[in-house]
């Protein structure tokens, strides 16, 4: 008589696909998974997850060639790779608490291959044009903290979710460093404050009367602003300064290619950036759209050397 294991009796529900992607969101909470993370999840099962299966239907109705043809309809209508490995990723998280469940039979999706592209950054005369500083006289109190925002941004080169979970208190004017409670590697880290940053953090904190314990960024009530509330916050004042808007992480991307363009080195950025690995730093600047020819004149040791001798010759033959 053969034998069947516990773990592949494949149970019965009655339940759809919307009603089991709820009981997933809630592991996945129960698990300690990120806000964000979660977050991510809930507008994948809302706007995403239901343009491959009817989320009325029954579970088994999510099959591997309704993925596979989702991804190929995507590449035929021009979508960016990480576009489309970032749906196969999220719907694999997805199937693999079903099959654990075993609410359906296990099989495998693969994880498309892309040619990760250069990340885009913000120009120098769109920068500051950001920067500009609105008239005090006349200027909304968003307006205001937009400005602010951006500066804080394009100062530390932080995330978003970090940005929003500063607190005033965070920011120590005595010792020049700013504290992050909210990083995407679960540990605090404690970053320089730049000269500009803190005249315009000094001026907006007084100028908005906040508190130690209120939110560096909160919403008008005082009360936390989520990432939603701050992009399209950001976007509209984008359209005011009449300059395209490519999201708020693009600062950070703005703030690694200017550090490395204006001397900084790598191991330093690493700290900045809040990364747990050197490794991690590299790949980020290889997708920048960094110009090292200039560069590669300036440090390239035989070039150096060669300037060096240059000028030593010429010493040697102003004395004669």
């Amino acid at each position: 008589m053969a034998k069947l294991k516990l773990k592949n009796i494949k149970k019965t529900t009655n339940k759809n696909i919307r009603e089991i992607y709820k009981d997933y969101l809630e592991y996945c909470i129960s698990i300690g998974q990120r806000e964000m993370t979660i977050k991510s999840k809930q507008r994948f099962g809302t706007y995403v997850l239901n343009k491959v299966v009817n989320l009325e239907d029954k579970i088994e109705t999510l099959t591997k060639d309704k993925i596979e043809n989702y991804v190929n309809k995507m590449r035929r209508e021009g979508y960016k790779g990480n576009t489309y490995q970032s749906f196969v990723i999220k719907t694999r998280a997805f199937l693999t608490y079903c099959f654990n469940q075993n609410y359906l039979k296990r099989f495998d999706v693969k994880i498309p291959n892309i040619l990760l592209e250069k990340k885009q950054i913000y120009m120098e005369e769109e920068i500051l044009k950001l920067l500009k500083k609105p008239n005090i006289n006349d200027c909304l109190v968003g307006d205001f903290r937009s400005w602010a925002e951006i500066s804080f941004l394009l100062g530390t080169g932080c995330r978003a979710e970090t940005l929003l979970n500063v607190h005033v208190e965070d920011v120590d004017f005595n010792t020049d460093s700013i504290l992050f409670r909210h990083m995407k590697t679960k540990r605090q880290i404690t970053v320089p404050l730049s000269n500009t940053l803190k005249v315009t953090l000094i001026e907006y904190i007084q100028r908005t009367g906040l508190k130690k314990e209120d939110y560096l960024f909160p919403l008008l009530n005082g009360e936390k602003m989520n990432y939603d509330t701050c992009h399209q916050n950001l976007l509209n004042y984008f359209k005011h300064r009449k300059v395209k808007f490519h999201g708020i992480n693009t600062f950070r991307n703005t703030f690694a290619t200017m550090f490395i363009k204006n001397g900084g080195d790598i191991y330093r950025l690493k700290i900045i950036l809040g990364h747990s690995e050197i490794k991690t730093t590299e790949r980020y600047i290889n997708l920048l759209p960094l110009e090292v020819k200039n560069d590669i004149q300036k440090f390239n040791p035989l070039d150096v050397l060669s300037k060096k001798n240059i000028r030593m010759s010429v010493m040697r033959g102003g004395k004669r």
